[in-house]
């Protein structure tokens, strides 16, 4: 195979994971939503769709990594808290404004991702998912052991400030301005991810180095470079969501670190589809709203997910992006037969 033919291929299979994801549809599908933020009146409806949207910038950075890099990356909650406590601490402790804060943690949340990449990333498989998993198993008796520098301790930090940004002033209580903040983030950073990144020839060499990393290097493709900078962009929008999410809700304590997010934000990738655009968009409003609904199973809730992972395995090993694309195959297929 030539280096033209090796392109061809990674652009067809770019193409194929993001297949059917036009650009129109998906502002479309933002405008729909912005449209329903007008009609929707019920503030726990409101507050669900806001972690909806938090959620999918988290899911949609974790997929960039694991789904379309392909590196095994367990520290994706582990930034998270990361960006979290990085704008509480600011705020809080040394008076730091809101959006500033937030600006900050995101560039500290990046820096932080820079630092465990270069390491892990010398690694390779399943020794990257263990040296990632053991910095998420870190992060919370580092916490203990920070408590002096503002951290809060098991305590945690109450009281994060909320946002001030042109006039507005975003409280855990403005549902609505929260619903079209979070609206924002995530379409610009899902899009800013599967348009612009994956649909670029940094996203073609993702993929490349995905699929077949000895001949992805044999064509001059730097692995150790665009694994590095997935793992940095992936830090990024995890970090600003982490803090997006710190301002929300007011409170930041250990428990983002629990098993419970971490599993939740597996769920999401397994359910929508992982490297299989909008699988893990799908898959974090799904599950997320499950999540809600199941509030009063109280330990059953784990459990019932759990049976949806296995059934959703088993019927669609692809998520519930491969529906999309058996639709599109289908109606493709019935064109021809008309033609």
């Amino acid at each position: 195979m030539t280096q033209s033919d090796a392109t061809m291929t990674a652009q067809a299979g770019g193409k194929r994971l993001l297949a059917g994801s036009s650009a129109p549809l998906y502002w479309g599908v933002v405008a729909v939503l912005a449209l329903a933020g007008t009609l929707i009146t019920d503030s726990y409806v409101q507050h669900v769709l806001i972690l909806c949207f938090l959620w999918c910038m988290v899911a949609a950075a974790w997929d960039l990594t694991l789904g379309y890099a392909g590196i095994f990356n367990y520290a994706q909650i582990a930034l998270f808290a990361a960006g979290a406590y990085a704008t509480a601490m600011l705020t809080l402790k040394f008076g730091v404004p809101p959006v500033a804060a937030i600006i900050a943690a995101t560039a500290i949340t990046t820096l932080l991702g820079l630092l465990i990449a270069l390491p892990c990333l010398r690694l390779q498989g399943e020794y990257v998912a263990l040296f990632t998993f053991a910095i998420h198993l870190a992060m919370p008796p580092l916490i203990q052991l920070a408590k002096g520098l503002g951290t809060g301790g098991t305590m945690g930090l109450m009281g994060v400030p909320p946002i001030k940004l042109l006039g507005f002033t975003f409280g855990p209580l403005n549902k609505i301005g929260w619903y079209y903040l979070a609206l924002t983030a995530a379409a610009v950073s899902v899009y800013v991810i599967y348009y612009i990144v994956l649909r670029s020839r940094t996203g073609r060499a993702f993929v490349a180095l995905r699929d077949s990393a000895n001949f992805a290097r044999s064509l001059g493709i730097n692995e150790f470079k665009y694994k590095l900078l997935a793992f940095v962009l992936s830090a990024l929008v995890t970090g600003f969501a982490g803090a997006l999410y710190a301002h929300y809700t007011s409170v930041v304590t250990p428990k983002i670190l629990g098993n419970e997010f971490i599993l939740l934000a597996i769920v999401m990738l397994a359910i929508g589809g992982i490297g299989r655009f909008p699988g893990a968009v799908l898959g974090a409003f799904v599950v997320t709203i499950l999540n809600e609904l199941l509030r009063d199973a109280g330990t059953y809730r784990l459990l019932i997910l759990g049976i949806l992972v296995v059934a959703t395995l088993l019927l669609l090993p692809q998520g519930l992006a491969s529906i999309w694309e058996r639709m599109t195959r289908l109606r493709k297929a019935r064109t021809k037969l008309k033609d």
